[in-house]
């Protein structure tokens, strides 16, 4: 039971290294993110974002009340599909 309390204890400390690992890379990605968001470029980068934001919320809908509808979606009445013996009643002999 030694070598299975062993692979225990290393699989532990690989998964804290891993762990470890996973927090360090995390906490400069939010680092990086803070400080380009303060730039100059950043400022911009955020503003044009808003601007986009507010456009897609503009042009679906969100606003209004109850479902919420597309540029693209209209209220057209839903036409009935026609069955095989329709298509071919309808075709010449």
């Amino acid at each position: 039971m030694g070598r299975v309390e062993e692979l225990k204890k290393e699989l532990a400390k690989l998964e804290a290294k891993e762990k470890e690992n996973n927090e360090i890379k995390d906490l400069e990605r939010q680092i990086h993110a803070k400080k380009f968001s303060q730039s100059k470029s950043g400022k911009v980068f955020n503003k044009i974002a808003d601007i986009g934001d507010g456009l897609g919320k503009a042009l679906m809908g969100a606003g209004s009340s109850g479902k919420s509808k597309g540029v693209f979606s209209e209220d057209k009445p839903k036409k009935r599909v026609k069955t095989l013996q329709e298509v071919m009643d309808e075709m010449p002999q």
